[in-house]
């Protein structure tokens, strides 16, 4: 893999000299959400996001290797960052990690469903959410670089591994509300963030790795708990979100088939790479060919595991991003716009996350050097901390609107919305959407009640 430029941030941090800190909750009110957005804790997690999402695509990927034009075609084909490649790197420190979350998901087996009467959720998963807390400490002691876990803080001071096992607890769900959503996501993204602070992973190594293999396994985890317990999603717009519990692989799995840069005059040849089209979300049969090589594809495919009825009946936001016409890069920039204001900019979200010395609160460093940068993806700025937050809007696909004559409890609520795409002609009449068989589905678009 070329070596890709790596926000100081990143760096790995001196484990002699560090003092780690237990983490605690910071965020409580709209003015520590504002606070969040210029931490050094901020900038930490959105470079690493925008790290691993260069590492993914083959236009990114292309451009580091040959400092070449953003409009220039690239040569890295899209199969060599499939989720199933076999030219990903696997190292034995990814390995670890895998074989962690995996000893994880054994737990499962250990925790039968109860059979009683419920509303929400299952509460056996308290008993495997007890069970993961007890086992975590050994479990990291067991797979982590002994550089990490040997380390002695003097004076009784706080370990690594308890600084770690914070985020990693995280990752799972509240075993409390039985549920399971973004946050969690976000947290298990800054437990990988961690071990690489720490030196655990190797830069330009293990990149693609921790992206297509760990968060992959993870992400199969995820799924398998929720199905077995009944999870509810955790802070969910209902059928107005992205998605009920995840969003990472929607920002990972659209670079992953990014060949071409949003703003090229020319239609993506989709058909020459080998990959499918964003409509092709909507035909059941393409997203099972899809599944096990692209990160976006399989997310996809579990919405229809688990729901029933039209696709964008269910899953409109989704549908809608399925009509951009620009490509596939067109919707990772816009993901990861939407990402920064739907996730990171989110008070019900990132009010659980917690801050220590791997993800400072405190700002002690000059901020105009410290802040996140607004990178540039494909030759587009990505807005990352210069982004203005409105608690009361919500970023969603500007695409779609509510057809004029409907009634206001039909259209969508006031937002604003991803400026990255738009929904095609032919699926603007509302009651006439083409589904994945060319057939139309009748009815109006409904919201949850």
């Amino acid at each position: 893999m070329p070596p890709a430029p790596l926000h100081r941030s990143l760096h790995h941090i001196n484990l002699s000299v560090h003092t780690f800190r237990y983490p605690e909750k910071c965020i409580n009110s709209q003015e520590d959400l504002q606070h969040f957005r210029v931490s050094p804790g901020y900038t930490r997690i959105i470079s690493f996001l925008h790290h691993l999402n260069s590492s993914v695509s083959p236009l990114a990927l292309f451009q580091q290797a040959s400092g070449a034009s953003p409009f220039a075609v690239p040569s890295i084909p899209p199969e060599k960052v499939f989720t199933n490649s076999p030219s990903i790197l696997v190292s034995p420190a990814v390995q670890r990690i895998i074989s962690l979350i995996q000893d994880l998901g054994n737990i499962i087996s250990e925790c039968p469903p109860d059979t009683g009467p419920r509303r929400f959720g299952n509460v056996a998963f308290r008993k495997w959410h007890q069970l993961a807390e007890e086992r975590i400490p050994g479990l990291l002691k067991k797979y982590l670089p002994e550089e990490i876990t040997q380390h002695n803080p003097s004076s009784g001071g706080v370990t690594p591994i308890a600084e770690l096992a914070c985020y990693l607890m995280g990752s799972f769900g509240s075993a409390a509300r039985l549920d399971y959503g973004t946050g969690h996501e976000l947290s298990f993204l800054a437990f990988l963030c961690g071990i690489w602070i720490l030196g655990g992973f190797t830069p330009n190594q293990d990149e693609q790795a921790i992206t297509l293999r760990v968060l992959d396994v993870y992400l199969h985890l995820i799924r398998m708990l929720v199905k077995t317990f009944t999870l509810e999603p955790a802070g969910s717009h209902g059928v107005w979100g992205l998605d009920d519990h995840s969003f990472l692989p929607y920002i990972f799995g659209s670079a992953q088939l990014t060949t071409q840069a949003p703003q090229s005059s020319v239609e993506p040849d989709y058909a020459s790479w080998g990959i499918p089209r964003p409509s092709d979300i909507t035909k059941r049969e393409i997203v099972d060919e899809w599944r096990d090589k692209n990160l976006y594809f399989d997310a996809v495919g579990f919405i229809y595991d688990v729901k029933k009825g039209p696709f964008w009946e269910h899953s409109p936001i989704l549908f809608d991003i399925s009509g951009v016409t620009e490509g596939w890069g067109k919707i990772n920039i816009g993901m990861i716009k939407m990402y920064n204001a739907e996730v990171l900019g989110k008070f019900p979200v990132v009010q659980h996350f917690h801050f220590g010395s791997l993800f400072p609160w405190a700002d002690n460093l000059e901020k105009e050097t410290e802040r996140a940068s607004t990178p540039q993806l494909y030759g587009v700025d990505v807005h990352t901390a210069t982004s203005t937050i409105n608690p009361q809007v919500t970023s969603r696909a500007p695409w779609i609107k509510p057809a004029s004559g409907l009634p206001p409890q039909l259209g969508m609520e006031t937002t604003t919305r991803a400026p990255w795409a738009k929904i095609p002609a032919a699926q603007q009449s509302l009651g006439q959407t083409e589904g994945a068989s060319g057939q139309t589905d009748g009815g109006p678009m409904t919201k949850a009640p």
